[in-house]
């Protein structure tokens, strides 16, 4: 079957801040690129339109994607949505059923895992899948093409008597079963990871893992579960030689949200680095309770550079009710021994909470600066569908009802304001967290001290534009 994957066109200026946009990532979407390897392995044709990408990087919009839709002429068409592109999503297949009435139409993505219901506000599409797709995608299109009822299936999301039904899928165990992610099916040249996040270019991301067993009410999980589950490390280190080899990769961000969950595995994965001599430095994201200085000094041989952690708060009584399982004395040791090690610190830093007074915030923002991360990332709090944090805010404030603003970066419009304090004053504490953070005396000339090529200059000034705003 002739199967088209479509993220729909959505620049990044719509997601971050306009003066922000500098810092923003364009990333190759590896979750439809796994699904495309699996379906390729079963003969299907596959085609990948990356609109986020292609949008900001090369102009492309919504008349250039019913172009392609044409000339491909879809027999399926998937479409991966997040909360905030529901009319994006919306938009796309009405193109594509307008192009040809009997395609297929599958939603797949967070928003529908998050909450099936919303399926009913989707009148053209005919499936939505529920959680990891890989497997899912495979026996929807099997049963389509052998001309089979899809409802009913594990995994598949679907209408009955004017309700939603549906099954949640089997958990992947063996994530080593699913081929590596159809690169060749992306513009691997037009990616780039944010400023503060490479070293080096040609620069990608790799995905080792999935799942998280921590509970963090702001994490939305439906799409992977609890379920930690890892690639083998013999695989990690293979699909690693693969970029280096293929795609001329000098630089590699590790998507998984708690990398050395298993530190066994790690170290192996380090191991297999050295090993075989591969040319590649990377950053990961993990726990400050998940590393030793053991690990730490192998990973810095390996070629790790920067580790983020999700630090969130400064304040422990946030920590605690955002049940992050970490306080703040712990968060000053895993800093410390990080830094010791030779390797950067990324830390990630949300505002605005439920309940989150103006001192909480700014306790906050003064613990970035007492703790002196190489790179401080602040988000505004987002109450995704689905998540414990979604009740929590619509009992102690505003949600927006613009999905556009549901992306972590403070757009024009937030996504939440507390009852303790308002949109604007977010915003303002917002703008003040990066400005008090990045014009230090003492963080600028850190920045100079550690500038070693052009690539540097050119990362850090990227970075100050998005600061500063200009």
């Amino acid at each position: 079957m002739r199967v088209l994957f479509v993220s729909p066109p959505y620049p990044k200026d719509k997601i971050f801040r306009k003066s922000m946009k500098n810092l923003g990532a364009v990333l190759p979407p590896l979750g439809i690129a796994y699904i495309a390897a699996m379906l390729e392995k079963d003969g299907h044709k596959v085609r990948i339109i990356d609109g986020p990408a292609w949008a900001t990087v090369l102009g492309y919009g919504f008349k250039e994607l019913e172009k392609d839709i044409s000339e491909f002429n879809p027999d399926v068409v998937g479409v991966s949505a997040s909360t905030s592109q529901i009319e994006h999503a919306k938009k796309t297949i009405s193109i594509a059923k307008a192009v040809n009435k009997d395609c297929v139409a599958i939603l797949g993505g967070t928003l529908i895992s998050a909450d099936p219901n919303s399926l009913l506000g989707f009148e053209q599409v005919d499936f939505g899948v529920y959680g990891e797709a890989d497997l899912t995608f495979s026996e929807i299109l099997k049963a389509v093409e052998a001309k089979k009822p899809v409802e009913g299936m594990e995994g598949v999301i679907w209408r009955e008597n004017g309700s939603v039904k549906f099954l949640k899928p089997k958990t992947i165990t063996n994530l080593d079963q699913i081929p590596m992610p159809a690169r060749h099916l992306l513009k691997m040249d037009i990616y780039r990871p944010s400023p503060a996040n490479f070293r080096r270019v040609p620069a990608t991301t790799i995905m080792t893992s999935r799942g998280c067993p921590y509970q963090c009410i702001f994490c939305s999980r439906p799409t992977e579960g609890t379920a930690f589950r890892a690639h083998s490390a013999e695989r990690v280190v293979e699909e690693i030689e693969h970029l280096v080899k293929e795609y001329g990769i000098k630089d590699i961000q590790i998507f998984d949200d708690t990398f050395s969950l298993i530190p066994s595995r790690v170290e192996r994965i380090c191991r297999g680095i050295i090993e075989k001599k591969l040319d590649i430095w990377w950053n990961c994201m993990t726990r400050v309770d998940k590393i030793t200085p053991e690990l730490l000094k192998l990973m810095k041989q390996a070629g790790c550079y920067e580790i983020g952690f999700g630090i969130e708060s400064g304040s422990d009584r946030i920590l605690q009710f955002i049940k992050k399982a970490t306080t703040t004395d712990l968060v000053r040791k895993g800093v410390r021994m990080t830094q010791e090690a030779g390797i950067d610190v990324r830390g990630f830093f949300m505002i605005g909470f439920p309940t989150e007074t103006r001192e909480e915030v700014l306790q906050t923002i003064n613990f970035a600066k007492e703790l002196d991360v190489d790179v401080a990332q602040f988000m505004v709090s987002t109450p995704f569908p689905g998540t414990e944090m979604w009740e929590i805010a619509k009992a102690n404030g505003t949600i927006s009802d613009d999905w556009s603003s549901f992306t972590f970066y403070a757009p024009d419009k937030m996504p939440f304001s507390s009852n303790l304090l308002s949109s604007d004053e977010l915003l303002t504490l917002y703008k003040r967290a990066y400005k008090s953070f990045y014009l230090r005396p003492k963080f600028i000339f850190k920045q100079l001290f550690k500038l070693r090529s052009l690539t540097d200059v050119q990362r850090n000034w990227l970075a100050a534009k998005g600061v500063l705003g200009w």
